[in-house]
């Protein structure tokens, strides 16, 4: 049927939305051919379809009531992921799912903009980025066709730092423009581009973040610090766990970057300080991690230096490259997806106070040591920012501009991307051609089994291959026998594979030519097995044997024939089922000298359980924990075990510190609860607790607290003079308190102890080691040194290196559990003057009254990473419990 204008009543064109209505009514007025304008009128239809999709999307100010990013203005989260459902509900070029749980059970949400088409054949683009990410499946001829008629994925990883808070609210005016289509030359860009949006990595801190600032805005309080971690268990430590994977938000979205999808550029969004550059863009400042593929490094200059001239297009100043960030530590989302060999960028913008404006003087505005000695223009700071009012919606609109270029870039790139994604998969597979070692091997017989279980999780969870030897072998000039597990490099991930594996050696920078050390942008090492306690071997010459895959891990045999049984205080594992078995009231108790059964050499420190033969089969196939049945009765000296009740200090100045304690006495189920300022002056600690833990902060932090005038009273202070003289009396009267790290600090200086902090005072360009794997040597006789090695490895991290003086007459004496190395300590890292330590102190029990003092110089819990030293965090709570 052909449409003539005659037929057509105009009359419902003044229905339709602008400008769709005024396109036809101008049209009727001066159009006289009615061929002509039956052409027209369908070109016009078309038009108005396009625009009436388009004009129904409701926008993010519209949603809100304000627009993103006004001062004094945030979208909750829940309000977020509700926008980014309703959009997705408006169009096909929006995709939302949930792919995980935050730690508190919030929602992670994933949202995927594209256009119509692109949205239709998302499994087909999926399937390609998949195919390319294993070049032993494609050859190059295939890899080519794939790279011809695939779509980049680009993931924007935002607010994983809950106080940085712009991107969250930022999201979803990207995600309006982009499903908008009113920009052509970013519709354009994305047939070629599938963009993956996270708005928040971490759903529970960005509401606790909103939720503080909404209480105070208005008031003399508004935009302070929260008082507390806003992770419930890592605060701002929460992008330090993308190797380990400890936090349910990182383990989810690993999947998102490799594996149900698959990205090839990723962008992790943060900000930063207020007096400094407005925004940083890659490249990276110095030094590079050498197991990045050399593309990637190319790649990722490419890309920041779209974004940076997209930026500088704009007119917005105060862009900076080749600075503060560097380019080598393991931890954050970004090396992790680099040696899985996606372009994986970072983006800082200058903060504000939450959401309140702040006024910056020009002669506040500073430069860093590491890029912009002082601040000014240079080569990578061309158009420095001037100082005046910056605001939420700045930042903002950096972000919209720079993540706008990105797409646009991706799309001009978007072979090359797809073409040298596959080429760093192939070219890896090739490693050990190219000098490296060939592979790690394990054998299977470990002094810790359970840590040594969570490292292989770690491999296996990052899309890593595991083999198992079904036979014995020969490798590296010795005999390896069955069961020995090998993790080759020559894998699409053998990058990754090798920067967990190999031993650290940090350059040596200093901030001028004999200055002081330049400290790394975080730790100089991450070497799993020193860091877990887990033996493993690097090989570096290919070997024969016959190998099958390790698809998961094996638990242990959960069927115990006895009871009562042993279980090995060596094996981590083992301190969870005690736990367990002390909250299920089966008698445990701790002996303390080695014991022979079942053809095994259990060494002092071993539990004896028990308890009914299925309430032991229960907790070993809870925690994977190796009961040991006992051939005969034990006739030998063993303390039982009575579950007490730990104190663990938590005040108003957040500590990752505690929230990581927090999180390992969780896993392992230790019976704590957090212990306040309040309770602490209250007293009588004794009574209620048998174990005191100071994780952190340092004194002060403890002492005093904050005192900050932009911290509401409720939140001000510490736990005093008063505070300190009852924990004193807890010790007094029997208790044991737990100091780590800093904290040492307070029993140290206030308990009059034989015990001093060894370097205090001591420069940087005297002694300096920051985030290392050094020698620690253990008297492993001494309970708190049961089934430690005498010697290992411990992670020194803001550690206080202690001394000890000899015990006045009558008063408290000291034992020296674990001592620093007494030569060549360094491990894997950098130290700087590594003498001054050799031989000190690292952990230290004091007897003080009828009590303990345990004085932690290294983080024996660090990040819940250093699970080689978790034992003696385990032996001391074990030791307080009388």
């Amino acid at each position: 049927m052909t449409l003539r204008a005659k037929d057509m009543n105009f009359g419902w064109v003044f229905l339709l939305r602008p400008p769709a209505a005024r396109i036809l009514k101008l049209l009727e007025d001066n159009l006289s051919s009615r061929r002509f304008f039956s052409l027209c009128l369908w070109t016009a239809l078309a038009t108005l379809i396009k625009v009436s999709a388009l004009t129904a999307l409701t926008s993010p100010e519209e949603f809100l009531g304000f627009r993103v990013g006004a001062d004094y203005k945030l979208a909750r989260y829940d309000r977020i992921i509700q926008y980014l459902e309703k959009l997705s509900q408006e169009t096909g070029k929006v995709r939302y799912e949930t792919v995980g749980r935050s730690t508190l059970g919030e929602p992670l949400v994933l949202t995927v903009i594209s256009t119509a088409e692109n949205m239709q054949n998302l499994k087909r683009y999926r399937d390609i980025a998949r195919g390319l990410s294993d070049p032993r499946t494609l050859n190059a001829n295939e890899a080519e066709i794939l790279a011809g008629q695939g779509k980049v994925f680009l993931l924007l990883l935002c607010n994983q730092h809950s106080s940085e808070i712009a991107s969250s609210n930022m999201a979803l005016e990207l995600a309006y423009d982009l499903a908008a289509g009113e920009d052509p030359e970013l519709e354009k860009a994305l047939e070629d581009v599938i963009v993956m949006l996270i708005p928040s990595a971490n759903p529970d801190g960005q509401e606790m973040i909103v939720d503080y600032y909404d209480k105070y805005v208005g008031t003399p309080y508004e935009g302070g610090n929260l008082p507390w971690l806003y992770h419930h268990y890592a605060g701002h430590d929460d992008n330090r766990d993308w190797f380990m994977l400890n936090l349910a938000e990182n383990d989810a979205l690993v999947d998102v970057f490799y594996g149900n999808w698959q990205a090839q550029v990723l962008v992790d969004v943060h900000q930063m300080g207020m007096t400094g550059v407005r925004m940083f863009v890659p490249p990276f400042f110095d030094p590079p991690n050498p197991n990045n593929h050399l593309l990637i490094w190319n790649q990722i200059e490419l890309l920041g230096a779209f974004m940076k001239f997209c930026l500088a297009e704009a007119g917005k100043k105060g862009v900076i490259s080749n600075a503060i960030y560097s380019g080598w530590y393991q931890g954050s989302v970004r090396p992790n997806a680099t040696q899985h060999n996606i372009t994986a960028l970072l983006t800082e913008s200058a903060g504000v106070q939450i959401a309140s404006p702040v006024y910056v003087d020009p002669a506040e505005l500073e430069g860093t040591d590491k890029g912009l000695p002082e601040y000014g223009v240079r080569m990578n700071f061309t158009d420095p920012w001037p100082g005046g009012w910056w605001r939420l919606r700045d930042i903002v609109e950096y972000q919209l501009v720079a993540f706008k270029g990105l797409v646009k870039v991706c799309s001009d790139n978007r072979r090359k991307l797809l073409r040298n994604f596959y080429r760093m998969g192939a070219e890896t597979v090739d490693l050990p051609s190219q000098g490296a070692p060939y592979a790690y091997l394990i054998p299977p017989e470990q002094r810790d089994p359970g840590s040594t279980s969570r490292m292989l999780k770690i491999f296996l969870r990052t899309r890593c291959e595991i083999q198992r030897s079904v036979i014995p072998f020969n490798a590296g000039n010795r005999e390896w026998p069955a069961g020995t597990l090998v993790i080759k490099t020559g894998q699409p991930y053998g990058r990754f594979v090798k920067d967990l594996l190999e031993v650290k050696k940090y350059p040596d920078l200093r901030k001028y030519p004999g200055g002081p050390p330049q400290p790394p942008y975080d730790n100089a090492a991450w070497t799993l097995p020193l860091l877990m306690g887990v033996e493993v071997e690097e090989i570096r010459e290919p070997f024969v044997t016959q190998l099958e895959p390790l698809s998961a891990l094996q638990s242990p045999d959960s069927s115990t024939k006895t009871s009562p049984a042993l279980l090995d205080c060596r094996d981590n594992n083992s301190y969870r089922a005690v736990n367990l078995l002390l909250k299920n009231k089966v008698k445990v108790s701790q002996i303390g000298q080695p014991v022979s059964t079942s053809g095994k050499t259990l060494p002092a420190g071993c539990f004896l359980a028990e308890g009914k033969t299925e309430e032991l089969e229960e907790v070993a196939r809870k925690t994977g924990a190796g009961f040991i049945p006992l051939e005969w009765r034990l006739v030998v000296p063993r303390r039982q075990l009575k579950q007490g009740k730990i104190g663990l200090y938590q005040g108003f100045v957040p500590s990752t510190d505690e929230g990581w304690t927090r999180y390992i006495l969780d896993r392992f189920e230790f019976n704590y609860e957090s212990l306040t300022n309040d309770r602490v002056r209250k007293g009588n600690l004794f009574k209620d607790y048998a174990v005191i833990i100071l994780p952190g902060p340092d004194k002060d932090g403890i002492v005093k607290g904050d005192d900050s005038e932009f911290t509401p009273p409720e939140y001000r202070g510490g736990i005093g003079r008063d505070g300190i003289r009852e924990l004193k009396e807890f010790v007094i009267k029997g208790g044991t308190l737990i100091a780590i790290k800093e904290a040492c600090r307070l029993p140290v200086e206030e308990f009059d102890i034989p015990v001093h902090e060894e370097l205090r005072g001591v420069a940087d360009s005297e002694f300096f080691c920051p985030g290392s794997m050094l020698k620690l040597e253990v008297d492993n006789s001494h309970p708190l040194g049961y089934g430690m090695p005498e010697k290992g490895a411990c992670y020194f991290v803001d550690a206080l290196p202690l001394g000890t003086d000899v015990p006045k007459a009558g008063g408290p004496d000291r034992r020296v559990v674990a001592r620093y190395g007494s030569e060549d300590i360094l491990l894997s890292g950098w130290i700087i003057g590594e003498r001054k330590i050799h031989g000190l102190p690292a952990v230290v029990q004091v007897n003080l009254g009828q009590g303990h003092v345990v004085l932690c110089g290294i983080g024996v819990q660090e990040r819940a990473q250093s699970w080689g030293t978790f034992k003696l965090l385990f032996n001391a709570i074990f030791d307080g419990y009388r």
